[in-house]
């Protein structure tokens, strides 16, 4: 069920999502970004930036949010994968839910 997805809302501005887990009409994920701090909140730095073609640093938001499944794109992001030694970072961030 997990897998990667940019969310087009206007929060998110077409940033690439890791999307863990769906209710009802939403998406829960972690945001990913390049920036090391979002808004004034510190991000947290990946090992392995999760997109093959890519080789700059990539950082996960500290927390999950949820959206509507219609802010997706329809595609997937093909290729992308996490690194198993960023999982506990994700498993983290999920613990700490905002809605």
């Amino acid at each position: 069920m997990a897998h990667f997805r940019r969310n087009n809302s206007k929060k998110t501005r077409g940033h690439p999502t890791y999307i863990y887990k769906r209710v009802g009409n939403t998406y829960h994920y972690v945001g990913i970004t390049h920036s090391p701090i979002t808004r004034g909140t510190k991000n947290v730095k990946l090992n392995v930036n999760p997109n093959p073609n890519d080789s700059r640093d990539s950082y996960i938001r500290p927390f999950s949010s949820e959206d509507s499944i219609s802010d997706f794109q329809k595609k997937r992001l093909i290729g992308w994968k996490l690194n198993p030694n960023d999982k506990p970072k994700i498993k983290q961030a999920m613990k700490r839910h905002k809605k």
